[in-house]
């Protein structure tokens, strides 16, 4: 997607911000000679054609946007791959796009409403959930299921916080799409939990029988989690998650379920104590290893 669409968009939602402000004015103009009323009736309606028109315009380059993103079709596996889960370039493009669409909407919301108005507010929320509808589409093609909902964590999460940070957060229709867009990131995180780390936790034996257990330990099953642990963090060291504060959370999730699981489990199996390397798989190891995930 070029700098060139964005930068047209960009003046056509200023044209249209213009001529809706000046549109406005003219309204309530009261004017007592009939030539004067003719007059501002003519501007009057040409304006109005002329915000009717950029409406139009504003609609047919959003479909336009889709149009191309659609075609961009055989690329999203290898690019998602590639850059280990984090936010698509056609994600930030459509969320750019949207902000323009913001910031113009609040402005004229603010100086001059209008049904344009609350149009264009109805685009912004048919291209938010467009954009969402697109990277689950696009992210089934992803065949690591931990990286695709890597993906989409990322990317839902950057959809929320540009909507949440922007001015759009005034707009009546983003209120109920900014918590379903919580809601959406809390569960591709649970996903990207299950499908990462589950199996990893599942080779520890939950205890069955409270206090000390005075039978026979099959030492396998700690070797089973330190293989497992290992293999998913040598796989998922370089994968990306951009944000932050997003990462710090996801690293915390994830050492609160794993290592506090291995950790308790080795409390409850003092006598395994001598099978776990400190240079390798101690508990602290472990936590520290995980908090070197997602820098890319």
């Amino acid at each position: 997607m070029s700098n060139t669409s964005t930068s047209a968009s960009a003046v056509v939602l200023d044209m249209f911000t213009g001529v809706c402000g000046a549109s406005h004015i003219l309204t309530p103009v009261d004017i007592s000679s009939s030539e004067g009323q003719s007059i501002f009736n003519v501007i009057g309606s040409m304006l109005e054609r002329q915000a009717n028109r950029l409406s139009e315009m504003i609609a047919s380059t959003m479909e336009e946007v889709r149009t191309l993103v659609e075609e961009d079709d055989d690329s999203w596996a290898m690019e998602i791959s590639r850059g280990g889960g984090e936010i698509h370039n056609i994600t930030q493009f459509i969320m750019n796009c949207i902000v323009s669409m913001m910031n113009a909407h609040t402005s004229t919301q603010n100086t001059a409403p209008s049904h344009h108005t609350e149009n264009l507010g109805g685009l912004i929320n048919g291209t938010i959930n467009y954009l969402k509808g697109l990277l689950f589409t696009k992210s089934e093609s992803c065949s690591d299921q931990s990286l695709r909902y890597l993906f989409l964590l990322n990317n839902t999460y950057f959809v929320a916080h540009v909507v949440s940070e922007s001015s759009g957060s005034s707009i009546p229709q983003m209120r109920h799409l900014t918590l379903k867009l919580k809601i959406e990131r809390k569960n591709y995180m649970n996903s990207y939990l299950d499908v990462s780390w589950g199996h990893v936790l599942s080779c520890i034996p939950k205890s069955r029988f409270p206090g000390p257990i005075h039978c026979w330990i099959n030492t396998s099953s700690l070797a089973k989690f330190e293989s497992s642990f290992h293999k998913t963090y040598q796989t998922q060291k370089l994968w990306k998650v951009p944000d932050p504060q997003l990462r710090d959370e996801l690293r915390t999730v994830i050492t609160q379920r794993v290592v506090s699981g291995y950790r308790s489990y080795l409390e409850e199996h003092p006598e395994l104590e001598k099978h776990v390397g400190r240079e390798s798989s101690s508990p602290e190891v472990l936590q520290e290893m995980l908090g070197e995930l997602f820098e890319g």
